[in-house]
């Protein structure tokens, strides 16, 4: 997405006529135009400006990358941080606590729904000893995050209560399963992480008396 397209959708995101961007920077309307038909560049101290009106780093502004609709919508108006706050309060509100269990979409399917104003989060998995699933975060109907995970249990000692507590330990810096490491007894609960949170993968282990139990892997980001 290029620079022109990237301040138009912040622009019309805002509500804001071309005019009233043009006085916030006290330019006139013309210089808008231009920027958004890519006929010209602002300066650095328009981009400064710009940036702090709709909230949105200059490098997101100026780079020519894949950023997409939904991720310059989300950083305007919704945060990052707000999404990874809501997914942690999500997360212990459905599997791990075994609330807002709802009908099966598909045969066989466990599937978890859980809102909180303009966000809505979704959890549906298949199997047992084995599993698949697949977790997905709306805004306001838009689809902005998503993880797919696979694991199984390895071992007869495997414990499903010591899983869904490691689980419970979820943090804002770490959304996605359990936290780096948790322990009690004689079972301890380990995740990896590479990449952040717009683009990762991982995989979570569970040992009971340093055997391995439980493996998991998973994968995600942002979506358009």
């Amino acid at each position: 997405m290029e620079f022109k397209e990237k301040l138009q959708l912040l622009r019309t995101n805002m509500k804001l006529s071309q005019e009233e961007l043009a006085n916030r920077l006290d330019i006139s309307r013309q210089s808008i135009t231009k920027w958004e038909n890519g006929q010209s560049f602002p300066d650095i101290q328009n981009l400064i400006q710009l940036s702090e009106i709709f909230k949105v780093s200059i490098d997101r502004l100026v780079k020519e990358n894949d950023i997409c609709t939904i991720s310059l919508f989300c950083e305007q108006k919704y945060p990052m941080q707000d999404i990874r706050i809501f997914l942690v309060r999500a997360k212990n509100n459905t599997y791990i606590t075994g609330e807002n269990e709802i009908m099966p979409s598909q045969p066989g399917s466990h599937d978890f729904r859980y809102e909180d104003g303009d966000y809505l989060y979704m959890d549906t998995y298949l199997g047992g000893q084995k599993f698949i699933g697949w977790e997905r975060v709306w805004i306001r109907n838009h689809a902005v995050w998503a993880m797919n995970y696979y694991g199984e249990s390895l071992d007869e000692n495997f414990d499903i209560i010591f899983l869904k507590e490691a689980l419970s330990h979820v943090s804002v810096s770490m959304p996605f399963r359990g936290p780096e490491f948790y322990q009690k007894g004689d079972y301890m609960y380990q995740c990896q992480v590479q990449g952040d949170f717009e683009c990762f993968s991982g995989e979570e282990r569970i040992y009971c008396r340093q055997k391995k139990v439980y493996a998991c892997m998973f994968y995600g980001g942002t979506i358009l």
